[in-house]
């Protein structure tokens, strides 16, 4: 797999940069209103569900990336505790903001599960790429 092993040589800063835009785009994606979003899944039929799992497996990935050679201990743990509380912090703005947006326990499951799916993937498939 040289292609997995080229990516995993871009500079660290790469990671960050597209770490944080995915993180923005997270949240805009997150927080804007109902009736736009009900007009995109018109448009695509695609889980609700499914895309939060995708959002959150990228984000636990991509930060992964940009900190995986830091002396920061366990950063895995790290990373996978800030997208989890990441969440739901937007879950709880999603109900606060007058955007008729709510808070939904689905949503922080999926959420989860794209993290755990991350995690796994980084612990027995990427670390086996990195060798």
């Amino acid at each position: 797999m040289p292609i997995i092993k080229n990516l995993l040589e871009l500079p660290k800063y790469f990671y960050l940069s597209i770490a944080v835009f995915w993180l923005c785009a997270i949240t805009v994606a997150s927080l804007i209103s109902v009736d736009l979003v009900h007009e995109v899944e018109s448009e695509i039929e695609v889980s609700d569900k499914l895309v939060h799992g995708i959002f959150y497996f990228v984000n636990t990935v991509l930060f992964y990336l940009y900190l995986r050679k830091t002396p920061l201990k366990n950063p895995l743990l790290k990373i996978s505790l800030f997208s989890f509380v990441y969440g739901m912090l937007i879950e709880v703005l999603q109900y606060v903001m007058p955007f008729e947006r709510s808070f939904d326990l689905k949503d922080v499951l999926a959420n989860s599960i794209g993290i755990l799916i991350a995690i796994f993937l980084i612990k027995f498939w990427l670390a086996y790429q990195m060798r």
